[in-house]
């Protein structure tokens, strides 16, 4: 007569796999934390910044105004926009529609702009065909609240000047370059609209991100349960 009984009989290959998928997917997990951290960050800080008063032309142009402890703050201002002068940010997709962001320069003062987004704008025709942007006409009041430009190191902007056309068609928003071309001091943030769809800050939930955590952290588990099952084997034992 003879008996059954499992025996975990450790692989090499399988043991090394399972580390590396154990080692990656906990990596994973804890990405998604570091991301959940940093959203809580940034909702506190958008939390904070709403109920601050809303700067005006005085307080923005104010020398001793600090940039980085600005961001979401709502803005309430008087300014022309300079339709002429108007950027189209390029590779922008929104519900499966690619197009661009369209950010008009405003006039706070001779020598000041400021970058106003005002929203995602569809592809022409085609690439060639630039699509037709709606003007605005004369001193408006403008509301919305401060975000940074959208500029990304790691993609450049080859512009010759001589190339130049308006509307400037950008890969990214490159402060230091529009002040260039505009000779005018460009404010290194820029305006989200209130009209703008792009104002919803739904993005800057924190739960997604811990949703994601507790499954990269689950299927850890689970290869870690299907690895050890997978190295048992079954020994007879006679009597």
């Amino acid at each position: 007569m003879s008996k059954h009984r499992w025996v975990f009989k450790p692989s090499l290959w399988i043991t090394l796999v399972t580390l590396l998928g154990v080692t990656l997917l906990c990596g994973l997990g804890c990405w998604q934390l570091l991301r959940e951290k940093q959203k809580l960050a940034l909702q506190n800080q958008a939390n904070e910044a709403s109920t601050l008063t809303p700067l005006n032309n005085t307080t923005l142009l104010a020398p001793q105004l600090s940039w980085e402890m600005q961001r979401y703050r709502s803005v309430h201002l008087q300014g022309t926009f300079l339709n002429q002068y108007s950027i189209l940010l390029d590779n922008k997709i929104k519900n499966g529609q690619v197009g661009y962001h369209l950010i008009t320069p405003v006039a706070l003062t001779n020598d000041s702009w400021l970058l106003i987004d005002r929203g995602f704008i569809p592809l022409g025709k085609s690439r060639q065909q630039l699509p037709t942007i709606p003007a605005i006409i004369g001193e408006v009041t403008i509301e919305g609240y401060l975000d940074f430009s959208y500029r990304n190191p790691f993609i450049s902007n080859p512009l010759e000047t001589q190339e130049i056309r308006w509307p400037l068609r950008m890969q990214h928003l490159d402060v230091q370059l529009l002040s260039t071309l505009w000779h005018k001091k460009v404010f290194p943030m820029l305006v989200v609209l209130n009209s703008s769809p792009e104002k919803s800050t739904a993005w800057l939930s924190p739960e997604r991100h811990r949703g994601y955590a507790v499954q990269w952290f689950g299927l850890a588990i689970t290869l870690l349960l299907f690895s050890f099952f997978f190295q048992l084997q079954r020994e007879n034992n006679y009597v």
